[in-house]
């Protein structure tokens, strides 16, 4: 059973209401409109003398008071007809959607996603299954026990006026608290950026001509960086550095980090200098990171991270931007560079990374490379330093100028 093909939910349930003698129904959620929609046929039935019982959830209180309300009324009306409610409980959501129908022939049941919603009935996309049952078939006495477990198994209780007071309370509190996080939402989303702009984005570019050579040369110094980095990471093997070792140290890091004196600045995060310096007053730890950060950039980016996090954090002038840098270099097509154009030019294009720029969470950085890895396959890019160049474009050249008018 599916919307919008000849014999949607709404029928379907018709037919099980329909002459059956007695109804069962179990619902996770129970609106109104849907309620309305059956109603009619409903109380047809109960006309003609059927037994109803009908079972519903009131977990995330999307149930409306108002339909309780109305089934509350005929129930005072039919001694045969009896509702249920089902208490919200920690460990255990109420989510069944279950209809049968049963006459002296045969039964009916439906059991599938549609809820007793106007939407569920007819308009939303749900699936279920229609079968007819015999009467001396197994699968209906499992259906007559699994009912018969809602009336005796204290989750659920008899609906009346101060059950009904209890959930309209719950209810009210509820729809409150939804409306004030739909406003946040709804100002969240104002600058809501569709992902399809993506494409356009790069689009644009890829079609400029310095953008493109400064690609190049990008990766050209990334290939560069990483014979630095391998040259740094081998030095832990000495076990006293000797001034001229120092010295080395020295010309190679200023390398990675600066353009000043002559240095290619082979690392392209624009403001690592400023910090990174401080590095170069601790070599052997910093040297040290360096061979950590090799052998760590083989694994997984949470694990590989997390191996840093901790030695990192004891150096001066290290922080995330050093850190993912580092193991970018040594694994760019795992690891991202993460640093405040990064996180500006995420957010412009609907991410939610870390607020901080210093060294967070393993968990957090692995959702960053997660999200800068989609960006690359997007945009179709070699490594996620390729995905880092074309973020940093947008900061530079879009999220920058706006905020600056």
């Amino acid at each position: 059973m599916r919307n919008g093909v000849s014999i949607d939910h709404l029928k379907a349930l018709e037919e099980i209401i329909d002459r059956a003698n007695n109804i069962s129904v179990a619902v996770a959620f129970l609106k109104s409109k849907g309620l309305g929609r059956i109603i009619g046929t409903l109380t047809q039935r109960l006309d003609a003398g059927a037994e109803v019982e009908i079972f519903v959830g009131t977990d995330f209180c999307q149930t409306e008071p108002m339909a309780l309300k109305e089934l509350l009324k005929l129930s005072k009306r039919y001694l045969k007809f009896t509702v249920w409610a089902a208490k919200p409980d920690a460990r255990s959501t109420f989510h069944p959607k279950t209809y049968l129908g049963v006459n002296g022939k045969v039964a009916r049941v439906m059991v599938g996603s549609a809820n007793l919603t106007g939407g569920a009935l007819s308009g939303n996309e749900e699936i279920s299954l229609v079968w007819e049952v015999g009467l001396d078939q197994p699968l209906l006495a499992d259906l007559k026990d699994v009912f018969e477990n809602y009336r005796t198994n204290g989750r659920c209780e008899e609906l009346d006026d101060i059950v009904l007071e209890q959930y309209r309370r719950r209810f009210k509190i509820t729809e409150d608290a939804k409306k004030r996080v739909e406003k946040e939402i709804e100002a969240s989303d104002s600058g809501f950026f569709d992902i399809a702009k993506l494409q356009s984005l790069h689009n644009e570019f890829s079609q400029d001509p310095l953008e493109v050579r400064a690609l190049e040369k990008r990766r050209q110094d990334r290939r560069a960086a990483l014979s630095v980095q391998r040259r740094i990471a081998a030095m832990s093997a000495i076990e006293k550095l000797s001034k001229e070792d120092r010295a080395n140290f020295i010309t190679l890091f200023r390398d990675l980090i600066t353009s000043g004196d002559g240095h290619h600045h082979l690392w392209h995060s624009g403001d690592i200098h400023r910090r990174g310096q401080a590095a170069l007053s601790d070599p052997q730890s910093t040297i040290a990171l360096f061979s950590l950060a090799q052998t760590a950039s083989r694994l997984p980016p949470e694990q590989g991270y997390a191996r840093l996090r901790a030695p990192a954090g004891k150096i001066e002038g290290v922080g995330i931007n050093m850190v993912s840098e580092m193991l970018c270099t040594f694994a760019p097509k795992r690891y991202a560079v993460f640093n405040g154009n990064t996180a500006e030019a995420l957010r412009a294009v609907g991410a939610a990374p870390p607020k901080s720029v210093t060294l967070f969470s393993p968990i957090a950085y692995a959702r960053v490379c997660d999200v800068v890895e989609a960006v690359r396959r997007r945009i179709g890019g070699e490594d996620l330093s390729d995905a880092d160049a074309f973020l940093n474009w947008i900061y530079q050249k879009k999220v920058k100028p706006a905020a600056h008018k």
